[in-house]
């Protein structure tokens, strides 16, 4: 596996060594060796290291809730461990979830009393702005300070509400926006419904960008229905015009798959949702993600939403036309067709002409495999080749 994230990944993040229950076992001591175990994995690598988190509601120390107070927790227990773990793991951290899964989930302690009543200690954002103040006071001047949470991105009330909440931060803890970030965590599923579309991605990121704010794909795994190729061919496209989004806006700087194969997974591994498999080996959406990275490279333009199917993503065959996205705009686009639909070279269809950066060959593709004029067929991966110049 250390092979796979040399070659595949840049970035790194702690799935549990940098939470509250690892960095503070008892009140005031600071214990990061586990998280800083992780950043300094990254930094031998060559890659750069995110924080998650400082404050969740689950993971706790057993200290906690303990006889904590209202005023204790706000003055007192949630600055100092906040400033304890962001100092302690210095500069080099590209961005931090100051607060992970606050919105709407009913299980908001340590802002609950510790007598199973459900009695709210604190009945305002108090805890947050002292959490966000802490941050923006120890954090460095290039770190991000975000909210995490999951079910958002799509045009619904619990996006809104992280807006919401961060406009308070701006307000009442005094953070600029600049500094502020949206962690969108991705948990979601390969079916109709369960994902947000790529035009809703880009639009929340788009308002972001408005305030001066970034956004983050933080948690990204997509979990599989079934282990039929069409569905692994889903999964791909989802992966792709998630990644799509975020490269292509201006403000989108970090794409964190959550766990890096499906036996390793916190969704166990029949959800099948990370980009390899149980023994290690790329899936579909593996090569998704390195074809439409490779795409932006090359300076070529936004694939369409490919994961909403032909009915929201049209590209007229031969040339260079128009897509109808979502939203009902149309946006000038080379012709392709998404990588998911391909394997290695083989078994396409002579007598018709890709244009170029269009799909031209593959393991099962049905399409053209003949180039235009100027670029030859080149295999990127064995599940997608490519007319290039």
């Amino acid at each position: 596996m250390t092979n796979v994230y040399n070659t595949f990944f840049n970035h790194m993040v702690a799935e549990n060594g940098c939470k509250w229950q690892s960095t503070e076992p008892s009140r005031g001591t600071s214990s990061l060796t586990a998280c800083l175990g992780v950043q300094s994995y990254a930094t031998a690598r060559g890659a750069s290291f995110r924080g998650h988190n400082t404050f969740w509601h689950s993971q706790l120390p057993s200290w906690l809730p303990g006889s904590v107070t209202a005023s204790d927790l706000v003055t007192n227990v949630i600055p100092q461990h906040v400033q304890q773990e962001i100092q302690g793991m210095g500069s080099n951290v590209t961005s931090w979830d100051v607060m992970n899964e606050i919105v709407g989930d009913g299980n908001d302690w340590p802002t609950k009393a510790s007598d199973g009543s459900g009695t709210n200690l604190v009945t305002d954002l108090s805890f947050v702005h002292a959490a966000f103040s802490t941050a923006l006071k120890y954090a460095s001047a290039d770190t991000r300070l975000a909210l995490n949470d999951y079910n958002t991105g799509g045009n619904d009330a619990k996006t809104a509400c992280m807006f919401a909440v961060l406009a308070d931060i701006n307000a009442n803890a005094a953070v600029p926006y600049d500094r502020l970030a949206v962690g969108f965590q991705s948990h979601i599923t390969a079916a109709p419904g369960q994902f947000s579309s790529k035009s809703a991605l880009a639009a929340n990121f788009a308002k972001l960008a408005a305030l001066g704010a970034d956004a983050l794909i933080t948690e990204l795994d997509i979990k599989l229905n079934s282990a039929s190729s069409a569905d692994e061919r889903y999964q791909a496209a989802i992966w792709g015009d998630y990644l799509d989004a975020c490269l292509y806006a201006a403000n989108c700087f970090e794409f964190i798959n959550w766990d890096a194969r499906d036996d390793l997974s916190w969704i166990g591994a029949a959800g099948a949702g990370t980009l390899f498999d149980t023994n290690g080996n790329a899936k579909p959406a593996a090569y998704e993600v390195a074809a439409r990275l490779q795409r932006y490279a090359s300076g070529a333009d936004e694939l369409c939403a490919t994961a909403l199917g032909t009915a929201q993503c049209t590209v007229p065959a031969g040339g260079a036309g128009t897509t109808t996205t979502a939203t009902g705009t149309t946006t000038t686009v080379k012709t392709t067709t998404t990588a998911t639909t391909s394997t290695a070279a083989g078994g396409g269809s002579t007598g018709c002409v890709s244009a170029e950066w269009g799909q031209c060959g593959g393991m099962g593709w049905t399409g053209c495999t003949a180039c235009a004029s100027g670029t030859t067929c080149q295999v990127s991966n064995p599940y997608y080749s490519q007319c290039l110049p």
